[in-house]
């Protein structure tokens, strides 16, 4: 398959255009997360659990407005049991698992660098690393469970109710 062939392909796909705009909604959040960690750890003085979880929920707020409402172009009433619980359990994994790897990262190499900005630097990496592990875990997650999910429900439905009826 050539190139340009590829190209029209995903220029065209769904997955990809939702990807992408999940990919940038990511970056803001993953931003906002380390500036909250690099901030809490490194001058505040806060443990590397802590800091961790707060900067989990630093990244967890712009991170579901982006992705609901730009990438996956949802609009409207939030639905709890269908979109925020199933949301708040897959980004819960991601939070437990990134502080998780941090702290005991922590506890098993921490002691053994004196220097406070050499460890700020090595758990801010781990702490990064341990997301972009999980990124496109979370981005099935959030399709097929989620936002996606959601949405071809609503579409199944629209397509289920006989044209006389629509507005």
């Amino acid at each position: 398959m050539q190139w340009q062939a590829v190209r029209a392909r995903l220029a065209h796909s769904r997955v990809a255009r939702v990807f992408s705009r999940f990919a940038a909604g990511s970056a803001v959040a993953t931003v906002c997360s380390q500036l909250t960690f690099l901030l809490l750890f490194g001058f505040a003085g806060a443990s590397a659990t802590v800091a961790g979880a707060l900067a989990f929920l630093a990244g967890a707020i712009p991170s579901f407005v982006m992705h609901r409402y730009w990438a996956w172009q949802r609009a409207g009433h939030i639905a709890v049991r269908v979109e925020l619980l199933p949301y708040l359990a897959v980004i819960a994994f991601n939070g437990l698992v990134a502080t998780g790897v941090t702290t005991g990262v922590d506890h098993a190499f921490g002691a053994g660098v004196d220097d406070h900005g050499a460890r700020t630097v090595l758990l801010a990496v781990v702490f990064g690393a341990s997301y972009l592990l999980l990124f496109v875990v979370k981005f099935v997650l959030l399709d097929r469970l989620v936002f996606g999910a959601a949405t071809r429900r609503e579409e199944r439905s629209r397509h289920q109710v006989p044209t006389s009826t629509r507005a």
